[in-house]
């Protein structure tokens, strides 16, 4: 829905992180650019934001003067994840949710004529608070991707009427060739007249009124219907009348398009557009960028993806666990792209809260994007991802929007190497459809339950491109081929797709249009330089299942492409290594060089070439430069291990201090701890303390009392194991590296000092407080207080530990024999055969 008078807030804002309880901004720490999130290039920051800070940010604007019938609003596209406004220095609102649009009314706030301070601030656990938060993760890899904290969509003001229209529902019926259009207003009532006037190419269609509150029919006879081939759309017009005239007026669009269940004549469920079968073939689209993150760079970049993606062949997008702004679902339309609309999981761990958070920003979404012709389905969860309560959501989304398909539970059965990881006794219930994922190849579904079968995802093929990475370290796929076996390997999965059609398959989503982050797995490198397979030989492929012309004229903005260099591999190091014995020490040359021997295990020459590509660097402290550093440090007698620890206070902050301790620790168990172990005999982990705490400090000596525990652990030491679980722990309890409960379990069933079973307790209730507090932690918990004597303690514990699990057997044994006064844990008399 689109007003005219309306002005931008993008651009430079400044910006302070502070503790997430603090309640100023405090002093500035510089400029933000605004909608681009602060982990990203584009925001001029590129700082990770933690579950315990608050990103403030700060402007300053101007409104002309109000009329008495006007308010102001403020709208932000979205912000992740909780918001809260201030406009000169007064509260104006909140917003929690991170992928949904949100209004906030400061007229009263207002200095007019005068300029105005606005400030936000923002908090984001990312992955450890109860937030839906996709594959936004603080330690980012394999198929989790950098967070986007912050404003990430457009900020943007609106003069408005007072009374005006708040929102439009439209819902297009094919059969009874009409559409209706629901009119929300804000200080409305019934004795207001609504005006809808449709138009198709700036001529009018029809025009109908009625009303306030009521619904607008308006016939469509000898509509144009809206479908990949042809996306024809029809604008809106509405205005909102009173017996003073015109008090608001709108803008809209929409398509006259069906989505269904339909049957072919062999008795398949089939998915119908517009009361025809037809064949989904998309790709799964994550919506990252290297330089914007969640946020596209430009206007001309959503344009440029969605463009790619219909060249390649597809007709289908798969928006997977990730909301878009709204000009992506336009272009969408404009395209004729067909989306699958993921809703964006809850926490895996679902812990308190979570679920109504997640309900409400599902709804939300569904709200949201109700318009779009081009949104045909939704995706409620993916491959078990913080699922819970399939049958009664995936009734109410289908009952809360009855136009469009769901998919409850996309990879509920999910298959790689044709192997199943997980059975499930009942899938997909209530679905419309029965969704499996099958890396890398295709695979027939065994049993559908009488719903529509689709391959909600396959592929996942890795074709390497040099210099276009994102971390040329880590890359991730199901499978790696060269870029002459990539067509033929893709031509064989598309050979099966038609098989599978023919047995009932429906649809099909491949993995991935895009490379993301170190999933290496895309048909297009995530800096969008490179095709690694030529647009018409993959739509020739894809038109196996895909009729029709869906790519129109080759658009411009995919011009830039550039097919990949099939002969520019890693059968050309020796090449290389000559010219750099030659003298070219190009660091982006040397890099390369690097990674090469790194991937053939040459050890030989990697201190050379560090030395060479540390000489050379402009920004050493850079995170691409630190990361890269990292990586290729294999020993403490590497160059990069010194330039690492000149002041590795700086290294922590930038790559973070997880990624610092790993190579820390990397080296000492290598050059420490495993020559030690090897020797045989009597370990003595003392020495090997003192002289890690000599070397690398504290941080290594932890380390070093976590790998006694484990090794006391595997030769079933186990007055040695509480000992050490004791060192471990008194510092280690906030980052652990071992399975909190798991290990004090360990304690609880083999310990017997009752100074351990102590520290214990409040291990494991530490753990349950910050990290999880499900019916084993409390079970240990319980368990812990029954050894030591404290049974009504114990009891109580054990009680809790059943309503949280009240199916686990183990539990229920254990509850019985501490009603009995028996032990629960293992005895001499126990442990007989």
């Amino acid at each position: 829905m689109q007003r005219s008078n309306w002005s931008n807030l993008n651009g430079y804002w400044t910006y302070s992180i502070t503790d997430s309880e603090a309640t100023t901004m405090g002093a500035s720490q510089g400029q933000i650019l605004v909608p681009f999130p602060i982990e990203s290039q584009l925001s001029g920051v590129q700082r990770s934001l933690g579950p315990k800070e608050a990103l403030w940010y700060k402007t300053q604007f101007d409104v002309n003067k109000l009329k008495s019938s006007e308010r102001c609003l403020l709208n932000f596209g979205a912000v992740d994840w909780k918001a809260e406004v201030f406009v000169n220095g007064k509260p104006v609102g909140a917003h929690v949710g991170g992928y949904d649009n949100f209004f906030l009314d400061i007229t009263d706030a207002l200095k007019q004529e005068q300029r105005n301070v606005l400030e936000v601030k923002v908090t984001d656990p990312t992955d450890r608070g109860i937030n839906p938060h996709g594959k936004q993760v603080l330690n980012p890899g394999n198929i989790f991707y950098t967070p986007s904290s912050g404003i990430w969509q457009t900020v943007w003001l609106e003069n408005v009427p007072q009374d005006r229209i708040e929102g439009l529902k439209i819902t297009p019926d094919i059969d009874k060739q009409q559409v209706t259009v629901a009119v929300r207003g804000i200080n409305t009532s019934g004795n207001d007249n609504v005006e809808l006037i449709i138009k198709k190419d700036g001529k009018e269609v029809t025009k109908v009124s009625g009303p306030m509150n009521v619904p607008l029919i308006a016939k469509m006879k000898n509509a144009a219907l809206w479908s990949p081939e042809t996306p024809i759309l029809y604008d809106v017009v509405v205005k909102l009348k009173s017996k003073a005239g015109i008090t608001d007026e709108v803008s809209s669009y929409f398509g006259m398009r069906k989505v269904s269940v339909g049957e072919d004549a062999a008795g398949h469920k089939r998915i119908f557009l517009n009361n025809k079968y037809l064949f989904n073939l998309g790709v799964l689209d994550q919506g990252f960028w290297p330089d914007g993150l969640m946020t596209p760079p430009s206007d001309e970049a959503i344009q440029f993806d969605l463009q790619a993606m219909k060249a390649m062949g597809f007709n289908t997008v798969r928006k997977h666990i990730k909301v878009e702004p709204e000009r992506w679902y336009y272009y969408a339309d404009k395209l004729g792209m067909l989306v699958w609309q993921d809703f964006v999981n809850p926490p895996n761990a679902l812990p308190e809260g979570s679920k109504p958070e997640f309900e409400r920003e599902v709804k939300a979404t569904m709200d949201q994007l109700y318009n779009h012709p081009s949104v045909v389905t939704w995706v409620l969860f993916n491959e078990r991802w913080g699922a819970y309560d399939q049958k009664r959501l995936t009734s109410w989304v289908k009952q809360y929007d009855p136009t469009r398909l769901v998919n409850g539970h996309s990879g509920e059965l999910l298959y790689v190497n044709d192997r199943l990881r997980a059975p499930s006794t009942e899938p997909w219930i209530e679905s419309d459809i029965a969704d499996i994922h099958a890396y890398p190849y295709p695979r027939k579904i065994d049993n559908d339950f009488g719903k529509i079968q689709v391959l909600g995802e396959f592929g996942g093929v890795t074709v390497s491109t040099p210099g276009h990475q994102w971390n040329d370290l880590d890359t991730w796929g199901y499978t790696t081929q060269s870029p002459e076996a990539f067509i033929k390997v893709y031509r064989g999965m598309l050979d099966s797709l038609k098989s599978l059609e023919k047995m009932g398959l429906s649809a099909a989503i491949y993995t991935q249009p895009f490379d993301v982050e170190t999933e290496e797995n895309g048909v297009v490198t995530y800096d969008r330089a490179v095709i690694k397979m030529p647009f018409d030989t993959m739509s020739k492929i894809n038109s196996l299942l895909v009729l029709g012309n869906l790519n129109g004229e080759k658009s411009t903005l995919l011009a830039s492409l550039k097919n990949i260099d099939v002969h520019d591999n890693d059968n050309r190091y020796e090449e290389y290594l000559t010219q750099f014995r030659n003298g070219n020490h190009d660091s982006a040359f040397v890099r390369r060089l690097i990674l090469m021997a790194m991937r053939k295990n040459d050890k030989q020459p990697i201190n050379d070439l560090s030395a060479a590509y540390l000489k050379n660097l402009k920004s050493p402290d850079s995170y691409a430069n630190l990361m890269f550093i990292l990586n290729f440090t294999n020993s403490s007698d590497n160059p990069g291990f010194a330039f690492l620890t000149r002041d590795s206070a700086i290294a922590k902050d930038v790559v973070g201090a997880f990624r610092y301790k790993g190579m820390v620790r990397k080296f000492i168990s290598a050059e420490i701890i495993n020559p030690a172990l090897k020797k045989g005999g009597q370990v003595d982990w003392e020495a090997i303390h003192q002289t890690v705490v000599q070397k690398y400090g504290e941080d290594g000596g932890e380390y070093v009392w976590g790998k006694a525990m484990t090794y006391s652990i595997d030769h079933k030491s186990w007055s040695k194991m509480g000992e050490y679980y004791k060192k471990y722990y008194k510092t280690a309890l906030p980052h652990s590296e071992y399975h909190i409960n798991n290990v004090s379990w360990m304690v609880f069933e083999n310990v017997d000092d009752t100074s351990i079973l102590r520290f214990a307790l409040t291990a494991v209730k530490y753990n349950m407080e910050n990290f999880s507090d499900g019916g084993a932690d409390l079970d240990t918990y319980a368990n812990i207080y029954y050894r030591l004597g404290e049974k009504e303690e114990a009891l109580k514990w054990e009680r809790k530990a059943l309503e949280k699990s009240p199916h686990d057997e183990e539990i229920k044994a254990a509850l019985r024999k501490m009603e009995q006064g028996l032990p629960t844990w293992p005895t001499p008399d126990s442990t007989k055969n």
